[in-house]
């Protein structure tokens, strides 16, 4: 089985870490497994290209390099943009104030961006939420996740009666949320995380499963990638 795993990559977020793109001119790619033959797809913009590995150890680093990339580089991104409207883009730059918050708001960020580049964290990527038939089945195959989600349930409703103004006096007692599940994969450390999570309550309950070797780990994100919808 062939599944998706990234859209959009950048070339330079994909030529450090997999060494045959760099033979291949192209903008974008999105980044496609094929776990049975320990192979990456690309397709990019300027046709498509298969980088196969020896084996399933070195297909998981590459992976596990990739997402490092795609996340450092949207997350610097983002940060630059922030410190840009902080000292820049303000609505009226004849306002200051004598507390240097700023200059200590930009630090802060700074020493993010060293953080990111450092490397200590673990990436997770989000694999989709889980088909609502999954979502019912994993809630009823544990009884802690059942009791997780009846307490969730039951905070919802309380939460509902602080908000609610219509004349119905059952209407929070009988509403029922939205439950669903999302799955991440953690290539680094070998898990497949599923947050179990109840609308305007938040997560109620996380199931980790992790995988003694790489094959094993690939497989099931393989598996996952059948029973959630897109992320």
């Amino acid at each position: 089985m062939v599944f998706k795993l990234f859209s959009n990559v950048k070339y330079y977020e994909l030529a450090p870490e997999i060494v045959s793109v760099k033979e291949k001119n192209f903008d974008t790619a999105d980044v496609w497994l094929d776990i049975e033959n320990k192979k990456v797809i690309l397709y990019t913009n300027n046709g498509e290209l298969n980088v196969v590995f020896n084996d399933y150890n070195e297909l998981l680093e590459d992976i596990t390099r990739i997402s490092k990339a795609v996340y450092v580089n949207d997350m610097i991104e983002a940060l630059n943009n922030a410190i840009n409207d902080l000292t820049v883009n303000r609505r009226d730059r004849r306002l200051e104030v004598d507390t240097g918050v700023v200059d200590r708001l930009i630090n802060e960020i700074e020493k993010t961006k060293e953080s990111l580049f450092e490397g200590v964290y673990k990436v997770m990527i989000k694999v989709g939420y889980l088909n609502k038939e999954e979502v019912d089945k994993l809630v009823e195959s544990n009884t802690e996740i059942k009791k997780s989600v009846k307490d969730g349930v039951v905070l919802y409703r309380e939460l509902c009666w602080e908000t609610y103004e219509d004349s119905d006096p059952d209407y929070c007692d009988r509403v029922m949320p939205v439950i669903d599940a999302v799955v991440y994969a953690v290539p680094e450390s070998k898990e497949i995380i599923t947050v179990i999570r109840i609308d305007t309550v938040g997560d109620v309950y996380r199931v980790v499963k992790a995988y003694e070797n790489a094959y094993d780990f690939l497989k099931g994100l393989e598996e996952y990638s059948t029973k959630v919808m897109d992320p």
